[in-house]
């Protein structure tokens, strides 16, 4: 079973190359906002698709790499059958989204004389890995009566996975049954995107970070995975339009999120306790969470969600996916199987947090144009030059996991 070293590092190279070509295609689409996107290269919201569908292959893979290298230690036994064919899958179909959203997102696509909707195809495949995935976990983990805390993290994350998975099946299904109602479908679309990043990702992430601490002495007083991964359910909400969210639901949304936010504040608080033994990329993720927490409490006060909802949705969406999620992941990746004494680690790693940096402070600002000295092409000319050095860093970060069967050198 695929239980070595050279399995691991095998997959967090591949999980990288995914990440690499999803920000190629980020970076492809900024400087498309700033000069246009050259004639024959693409329509630009397909090209979005492309772009945001593979970042989710990334994020998913890296984090099925880290859960499957730490299970055997949790469980005292080989992982089960079939993980080595379910992770080829999961790698084959999140890439083949890229070249099947490109060239016309998720309308049909000519192919001799078929018409076939590649996109939406290749992430209906992308996501039945995901429930093979589940599957997996389930049958490695389902008779053990005491399990460690990144665990319990790990279980609820896969619960809500498992519930956004169902968000994205509901939109074919609508469609075949000509439902047209807004609400519903935006119920579907955020349930998907929302418990996405903010359920499995928050959560799972958590469980990779605490399993990477335990290394280096126990975690205590952690809240429970439970009640978090409970109080995030609602706030999907929190991610549709305000014209279509009555205000008893943003309430109930909205309080749920600052428990959310709460219980996010104390992870912080431990993580910045044992910040001695938290990667560099962790520790400046980390950073992006406290954007989280501060924009539960902005929220609640009148007419700032209504606004921040439109004019810093992508802001929130790449502090989330980017600076938090990607940088933590890569940090984690790199800490478990890379070659910590190669010369490019420190390189990537100062290449990535100045670009991601860059990035996220032009987005910010970006809500904000109105009122500042600064054209909007100034601030998207800034955002896609930064888009290059991540890519670049990405890029570079391959070379830590190659050979996969060397020997990672130790700290």
């Amino acid at each position: 079973m695929p239980d070595n070293a050279a399995f691991s590092r095998k997959y967090a190279f591949f999980a990288l190359l995914i990440l690499a070509l999803a920000g190629s295609a980020g970076s492809f689409l900024r400087f498309g906002l700033v000069y246009g996107i050259p004639p024959g290269w693409g329509q630009f919201h397909n090209i979005i698709h492309a772009h945001s569908h593979t970042m989710f292959g990334w994020t998913i893979l890296a984090l099925m790499t880290l859960i499957w290298q730490r299970l055997p230690a949790y469980t005292g036994r080989p992982l089960p059958r079939g993980v080595r064919w379910q992770m080829a899958a999961t790698l084959t179909f999140s890439l083949l989204q890229l070249a099947a959203f490109w060239p016309n997102g998720y309308g049909v696509t000519r192919i001799g004389s078929a018409e076939l909707p590649l996109g939406a195809i290749s992430a209906g495949l992308a996501g039945l890995t995901w429930f093979w995935f589940m599957a997996l976990y389930w049958r490695a983990t389902r008779d053990m009566t005491q399990q460690p805390h990144a665990m319990k993290l790990w279980n609820w994350a896969i619960v809500l996975l498992f519930i956004a998975s169902m968000g994205a099946m509901a939109e074919p299904g609508l469609m075949a049954m000509s439902i047209e109602n807004n609400f519903i479908k935006h119920l579907f679309l955020h349930l998907f995107l929302d418990l996405f990043t903010t359920g499995w990702l928050l959560l799972a992430t958590f469980g990779a970070i605490i399993a990477y601490l335990e290394d280096r002495g126990s975690m205590v007083d952690l809240p429970s995975a439970k009640l978090l991964a409970l109080f995030i359910l609602p706030t999907f909400l929190l991610g549709m339009s305000p014209d279509l969210l009555q205000s008893w639901l943003f309430w109930v949304a909205s309080a749920a999120n600052l428990v959310v936010a709460s219980l996010v504040a104390i992870y912080l608080y431990r993580f910045y306790l044992r910040r001695d033994d938290l990667p560099l990329l962790v520790k400046f993720g980390l950073l992006g969470l406290l954007v989280q927490i501060g924009s539960a409490l902005l929220m609640i006060i009148p007419g700032v969600w209504a606004w921040g909802a439109g004019t810093l949705r992508i802001f929130y969406l790449h502090d989330m996916l980017l600076l938090w999620t990607s940088s933590a992941l890569l940090g984690l990746l790199i800490a478990r199987f890379g070659n910590l004494k190669s010369a490019w680690r420190s390189w990537t790693e100062w290449l990535w947090m100045g670009g991601v940096g860059v990035m996220w402070l032009a987005l910010l600002l970006g809500g904000f144009v109105q009122w500042l000295p600064l054209s909007g092409r100034s601030l998207l000319t800034i955002a896609a030059w930064a888009s290059v050095f991540i890519v670049l860093a990405a890029f570079m970060a391959l070379r830590s996991f190659m050979p996969f069967d060397k020997c990672r050198a130790t700290e």
